[in-house]
């Protein structure tokens, strides 16, 4: 493993690929000790290709990471703004207010979706946009924190 870890990150890796490589040879490699070495260094290239590619696209992906919509900046906020509101709601709140207003889902839709009965998708809905509202308006609730845990 040591041999393999001068050129990747994950060496242990490149050994098993290679050990599992030497095991369904047939007939044996005449040398062995230097197949596994030669197919060890030529696997660890290959990982560290891959882990710098991963970084690469994971790096470029953060920096364009788009904003969850576009507002109107005659409209007073900011899309990053409520964005944090967004996130200061439970996941299935979230889901459900997304799904309405951008995914424009019915309640029946949703209701389905998230698996949940139409009367208890209403009521997350409606409670979600007065939570938002108040954020909006600067007049928080007096529980700070996330809004629902379902």
């Amino acid at each position: 493993m040591l041999y393999a870890r001068q050129w990747c990150n994950a060496p242990e890796d490149a050994l098993q690929e290679a050990l599992t490589d030497l095991a369904r040879l047939d007939p044996a490699p005449a040398n062995p000790a230097a197949w596994l070495f030669t197919t060890v260094r030529r696997k660890a290239i290959n990982l560290s290709r891959s882990e710098s590619r991963r970084q690469k696209h994971q790096q470029h992906a953060s920096e364009d990471k788009p904003t969850w919509f576009e507002l109107d900046p005659s409209a007073g906020i900011q899309s990053e703004e409520l964005e944090v509101y967004l996130q200061q709601l439970g996941p299935l709140d979230r889901e459900i207010v997304v799904a309405k207003i951008w995914g424009e889902l019915t309640f029946e839709q949703i209701a389905e979706l998230v698996d949940r009965p139409l009367s208890v998708v209403y009521r997350h809905y409606r409670q979600s946009l007065t939570f938002l509202g108040q954020q909006i308006d600067g007049t928080p609730k007096p529980d700070s924190g996330k809004r629902s845990t379902h």
